[in-house]
């Protein structure tokens, strides 16, 4: 066997600027369908993490698109419509509730620091129980006029703790009392204020953007939501399974997208490794011929030309991971840029397994390219070929 790699390797070598040209298809071709599947895992992975990040098992919000709930949850985006904290009362009296905090998410333009702030009211008495991950420099908000600033909030306007913090407001001086570690996620970004503080901002007492809710046992969801949305008419109940299946199926289709593109990449990467095996067999008519002459069977002569597109296979499936691999910070850089929410986190990383299923899939590729170039190699009749 390995006298039959040495000879299939030196064939190769032959031909390089080719060979080069055809591994790199191949490279390209593998280097995608690595990129695209490390980050189905990631994704999925880091779309846990986030939801677990929020410390809450449910959502109350207006009635409206799920999509838009997840992208509060999420990203912390501003949804235009608002919850009367009214329903708060209804909450408090549903047996198997663990805690429960209207959550009042939005945007403030400042124009004494040029910027808009995010920001982000909460029951500070319960900011512990359902951001338990966070390390906090400082302590949470116990007055009204304090805040707790994201880290990257912090680092751009170089504040700490015991620092005044610029309001919008007229007569209204905040003060920092504490700043989040950082955290790599939408946390990073906003002004975190006690729930009346941001009401009074954004001039909506009874305000909320939603309401946090978090239960005694997560077995009991199913019947709590169906309570509340029996007894509050105008709310929408979305659980964090939910938000995860939503958001799920919107990656899903750029995934069947990116995936259809590969495969067809693939596909073209497979031709012309046919094509590129195909012109050697060609040129090495008078070769295989003599060599056939001198006693080499055709299942030698197959075995050959198999053993040089494997080469071109592997070679290439393997360069193409390291490429992806040492590329993977750019490749999230560019999803990022594109896709409307992406978790936080790694999301490309070496996975053995995704590296080893990615060269197997290209391996039988190459294969299945170099059926008919070995095929045909193997048939070719020595006196023939040798007369030219």
């Amino acid at each position: 066997m390995t006298s039959y790699l040495k000879l299939a390797a030196k064939n190769i070598l032959r031909h390089r600027t080719r060979s080069v040209l055809t591994m790199l298809g191949i490279s390209a071709s593998v280097g995608v369908l690595f990129a695209v599947l490390s980050f189905n895992k990631g994704f999925t992975e880091g779309l846990v993490l986030e939801l677990e990040r929020t410390g809450l098992h449910f959502m109350i919000v207006p009635s409206g698109c799920a999509h838009e709930v997840a992208a509060l949850v999420l990203h912390g985006a501003v949804i235009p419509k608002f919850l009367d904290t009214g329903v708060m009362e209804h909450v408090g009296r549903t047996e198997g509730i663990d805690l429960a905090t209207p959550i009042l998410v939005a945007q403030l333009p400042d124009q004494q620091r040029g910027k808009i702030d995010l920001i982000y009211g909460i029951d500070m008495a319960v900011l512990e129980a359902i951001k338990p991950a966070w390390k906090i420099t400082g302590t949470i908000p116990r007055h009204e006029h304090e805040v707790l600033l994201g880290y990257e909030v912090a680092k751009h306007d170089n504040l700490k703790p015991g620092d005044h913090f610029s309001s919008p407001t007229e007569g209204v001086d905040l003060v920092v009392a504490g700043i989040v570690g950082y955290s790599g996620s939408q946390d990073d970004a906003f002004v975190y204020l006690p729930i009346k503080t941001a009401q009074s901002l954004i001039g909506y007492p009874q305000a909320a953007t939603a309401i946090g809710v978090k239960v005694d046992d997560p077995i009991r969801i199913g019947a709590i939501t169906e309570a509340l949305t029996s007894k509050v008419p105008g709310i929408q109940i979305v659980t964090m399974g939910e938000v995860m299946n939503s958001v799920s199926n919107l990656a899903a289709a750029a995934r069947a997208l990116s995936l259809s593109i590969v495969l067809i990449a693939i596909l073209i990467s497979a031709v012309g490794v046919m094509n590129s095996i195909l012109m050697a067999v060609f040129e090495r008519t008078q070769e295989i011929g003599m060599m056939r002459a001198v006693g080499a069977s055709r299942w030698d002569i197959f075995r050959i030309i198999i053993s040089e597109t494997t080469i071109l296979a592997l070679c290439g499936g393997v360069v193409g991971i390291v490429l992806s691999t040492l590329g993977a910070r750019l490749i999230e850089a560019f999803v990022r840029s594109v896709m409307p929410f992406v978790p936080s986190g790694k999301l490309i990383s070496f996975d053995p397994v995704v590296a080893l299923g990615s060269v197997t899939f290209i391996f039988i590729i190459g294969l299945c390219a170099g059926m008919y170039p070995a095929v045909k190699a193997s048939n070719i009749n020595p006196v023939e070929a040798i007369k030219g």
